[in-house]
């Protein structure tokens, strides 16, 4: 490689398999390509869902081989290193890959897809950030998260740039078609425990016992076997519950289309910014979800039910939809509100992001 053969090494997880930051990653990688660009790409991801400590370790030598590749590329002063940095132990990766991007003299871009080291401050997140120097440009996903991220650790120059940015095919909210009654209630992701797909079951099942007339419908691959075997056990027993399988490109919205909200009772320590939440607002469905990371910056009171992790999950779930359910007026407000906030946010960070992709490439914005 050339000085100008490459202007840009991205160093992250990338699909298959597919989740948040392996999307906004091949985003990221066509933008910059479509901007004029010339990259090289470090693919750090492993070889599934499952979070395992074998997968973890099964990294390693992809990991390896990259900082392999990274340290034999010649003239590499000055060029742009974007990292989509890991929740939890694969920063010990991503501090590797920093290390070396500074010995090297690169200019370093640390995208941040995880709230799993803002609630509190961790040592090796500490260690990441002073690794990328005081010159590195942090990308977080909302304003509360940067604010953590400059409390914490310190960081100096941090953007915050919301996902809304990089969903591809967004739909022109004047077009969106406002939900008018309530009557189907979807999960769309990786099915996992942590991702709430038993408090989705779980809501069902009491919905169904109240007598409430409302459906259920499942899309999204599931993350291993056993997460597989007890929910298609349960399934049996709610009928008013259907498994559509995995949903991707158009058949996704499709799915978004034949759902009337989306429910996401997540679970996971480590969530930001799910997509799928910015998927099923520009889509116009109000939203129902735990308050876990930037979540409450982007749902508002007024486009979805934003429920405090601490407290029980049905209960409020159930609530919201049984209100909704005997004012439906109340319900397509919601709906017309959650398009509505979903351009506001992709708005408010179009230019923000215009601005540090010119910076990562290097050219006038």
């Amino acid at each position: 490689m050339t000085k100008h053969a490459s202007q840009v090494v991205m160093v992250g997880t990338f699909p298959p398999p597919m989740h948040g930051m392996a999307a906004v990653n091949a985003v990221v990688s066509d933008r910059l390509l479509v901007a004029g660009a010339r990259f090289m790409v470090l693919n750090t991801a492993p070889a599934s869902l499952d979070r395992g400590i074998l997968q973890r370790l099964g990294r390693l030598p992809r990991v390896m081989r990259g900082l392999a590749r990274l340290a034999g590329t010649r003239h590499l002063q000055g060029t742009a290193l974007y990292i989509g940095v890991s929740g939890g132990v694969g920063k010990i990766y991503d501090l590797a890959f920093l290390l070396l991007a500074r010995a090297r003299h690169m200019r370093v871009f640390v995208h941040h897809h995880s709230f799993a080291y803002l609630h509190e401050r961790r040592r090796l997140a500490s260690a990441l950030v002073r690794a990328a120097g005081r010159h590195a440009t942090h990308i977080t996903q909302s304003e509360g998260m940067a604010e953590r991220l400059c409390t914490l650790y310190g960081a100096a120059d941090v953007s915050a740039v919301s996902n809304a940015v990089f969903l591809v095919g967004s739909t022109e909210p004047a077009r969106v078609q406002p939900r008018s009654k309530l009557h189907v209630l979807g999960f769309l992701g990786n099915i996992a425990a942590e991702k709430g797909i038993f408090e989705f079951l779980d809501l069902m099942a009491v919905l169904r016992q109240s007598g409430l007339p409302v459906h259920g419908k499942i899309a999204g691959p599931f993350q291993d076997a056993a997460t597989e075997r007890q929910v298609r056990q349960r399934l049996p027993a709610l009928p008013n519950v259907v498994y559509v399988g995995p949903q991707y490109g158009a058949e996704k919205d499709v799915f978004l289309e034949e759902i009337d909200a989306l429910v996401f009772p997540t679970l996971y320590a480590n969530e930001a910014e799910p997509l799928v939440i910015h998927e099923a607002m520009q889509h116009g469905l109000p939203v129902i979800a735990y308050g876990r990371g930037c979540i409450p910056e982007v749902v508002m009171p007024e486009c979805g039910c934003v429920i405090p992790p601490e407290e029980p999950f049905v209960p409020a779930a159930s609530t919201q939809i049984d209100a909704w359910m005997r004012a439906p007026e109340m319900f397509q407000a919601a709906s017309v509100a959650a398009a509505a906030r979903f351009a506001t946010l992709q708005q408010a960070s179009a230019q923000r992001w215009a601005m540090l992709q010119a910076k990562i490439i290097g050219a006038a914005p």
